[in-house]
């Protein structure tokens, strides 16, 4: 399962799905600064008069990459995903400043932190933990 991660606000329903299955996957119960790769955004329905919330996820567009000083964002060629090597990254922020989604944040160790793409699950042939409980198909992944 290879290619980007996409997200569909107009099929999202705000339900938390995706954002406890990112937590699950890749936090321990344990962990008090445990955060969510998925973002939470209210979206106002004019038409509607409603507003709601949507859980958009990184789409790996490769803006923090590229503001990066250090260089540490760098894409994964085989997934297309940008991962952050932790030794390099210096914890400056200028990455979560680039991020339009604002999903790449510096942690509690001082250093970034970001969507990975579940690549490890999907190196192991499953599913990104968003994409497999998604069940509105707000979140694919494609070219």
């Amino acid at each position: 399962m290879m290619g980007r991660m996409k997200f569909n606000a107009e099929q999202c329903v705000g339900c938390y799905a995706c954002h406890m299955a990112c937590l699950d996957a890749h936090h321990s119960a344990k962990e008090i600064h445990a955060r969510s790769f998925r973002g939470i955004s209210k979206v106002m329905d004019e038409e509607k008069g409603l507003s709601y919330e949507i859980c958009p996820g990184c789409t790996q567009c490769g803006a923090c990459a590229r503001a990066c000083p250090q260089d540490a964002v760098f894409r994964e060629e085989d997934y297309g995903v940008y991962l952050v090597d932790r030794e390099k990254c210096i914890g400056c922020g200028v990455c979560t400043k680039a991020c339009p989604n604002h999903l790449i944040f510096v942690d509690e160790t001082g250093k970034a932190a970001k969507c990975d793409g579940c690549i490890a699950r999907r190196k192991a042939g499953r599913e990104p933990a968003c994409l497999a409980v998604c069940c509105l198909d707000a979140i694919t992944v494609g070219e």
